[in-house]
């Protein structure tokens, strides 16, 4: 498979799991403790749209490498934006990725005694789990640096000159707004995704007919 097509394989792919994370994760009501929730949080769903969560981050280093290498093999222009969007990116990705990773296993793992014990009082364990400050501040580190990582590539397809000079700034909007969204609902969360994915699908496009003009 040539650089062209993988990366623009993985930059679909990454949106596309961006996407399937809100519109597969259950959105039960979480101010209250009941038993949907300890149901939903305990439910494959949770396991499955976080999973689709972390491959999606993890589809972005090898994307932004493709995308560093195309614009290599075209010039200098807009290489070192592309290489430091690489190393945010796979630095941001890893810490997110360990967030997650608590989310999908010491949620369920809490929900699933909840419904066992049919103690629902411990779903309050949830919250501290969540709100515990190293895995707040890795979070929110490695999202920040996805921001920078979103704003570094619409500044390389800038510098590089590419038919659509602006293609990389929907990707870089809906980079920066990872972090934020997290505190919106449903509707939005599921908006972002789908902003997420435009901008990957769109990289994608971009790249792919640079490198057949090239």
């Amino acid at each position: 498979m040539t650089t062209a097509r993988w990366t623009h394989v993985a930059f679909v792919a990454a949106g596309f799991t961006f996407l399937l994370f809100p519109l597969s994760r259950p959105w039960p009501d979480e101010t209250v403790a009941t038993i949907n929730l300890a149901t939903a949080f305990a439910s494959d769903r949770w396991v499955v749209a976080h999973l689709f969560g972390i491959l999606g981050l993890t589809l972005l280093a090898p994307a932004l490498l493709g995308l560093r290498t195309i614009l290599a093999q075209a010039g200098p222009a807009g290489v070192g934006a592309a290489t430091w969007a690489l190393v945010t990116a796979w630095t941001g990705a890893g810490l997110a990725a360990l967030y997650f990773g608590a989310e999908i296993f010491g949620i369920r793992t809490i929900a699933e005694a909840a419904l066992r014990d049919g103690d629902l009082g411990l779903l309050a364990d949830i919250e501290v789990l969540r709100m515990q400050p190293w895995a707040v501040t890795l979070f929110a580190a490695g999202l920040l640096l996805l921001a920078v990582s979103g704003v570094l590539v619409a500044v390389a397809l800038w510098r590089a000159g590419t038919r659509l000079r602006w293609a990389g700034i929907p990707l870089a909007i809906g980079l920066v707004l990872v972090l934020p969204q997290f505190f919106g609902g449903p509707e939005l969360r599921i908006t972002h995704g789908f902003l997420v994915a435009a901008g990957c699908v769109l990289v994608a496009a971009v790249t792919r007919s640079r490198t057949a003009r090239a």
